[in-house]
């Protein structure tokens, strides 16, 4: 599709993850001073972002994306965080004409052709399967912000 992607997340087994899935760029969130200007850095022309899909469990990240994406630039959230609120500062949104959206279900089309990148393999994946009696150690994992990828639980182990 011609887009590169700055994944902005924490920790080495995420970032590794990210960097075999395709991302250009990589910003850990829990060591960076400015997410901001490290998101904005991590482009080339270091405007920021033309794009961002927003998919944070917390509310955070909702409110630092409208700062670095670039000048009329999109913000799309998908992530659910619950309780958090959208804010974004009104001057300079407007000034930059950014746009915020919001995005829960797709339609028929959008779900064959994303059926299609899966079958051509440009979709990928990583997940691991663990036994039933793995349970508490995969939500200590997820608790600690750990995971990377998704967990599948084997009920029959």
């Amino acid at each position: 599709m011609g887009l590169q992607c700055i994944a902005i997340d924490t920790g080495d087994d995420k970032k590794k993850m990210c960097e075999e899935l395709g991302s250009t760029a990589f910003v850990d969130f829990a060591t960076s001073q400015d997410v901001v200007k490290d998101a904005q850095a991590a482009t080339p022309d270091g405007l920021g972002p033309h794009a961002v899909i927003l998919v944070a469990v917390s509310e955070k990240p909702f409110q630092q994306a409208a700062e670095y994406v670039r000048p009329r630039g999109t913000v799309v959230c998908i992530g659910l965080p619950a309780g958090a609120r959208l804010s974004a500062p009104v001057f300079e949104s407007v000034i930059k004409m950014v746009t915020i959206r919001g995005s829960y279900v797709g339609n028929r089309k959008d779900t064959a052709e994303a059926i299609e990148f899966f079958r051509r393999g440009v979709i990928k994946a990583p997940f691991k399967v663990v036994g039933l009696s793995e349970l508490q150690h995969v939500y200590d994992l997820m608790h600690k912000g750990q995971i990377a990828g998704r967990y599948v639980v084997d009920t029959s182990k």
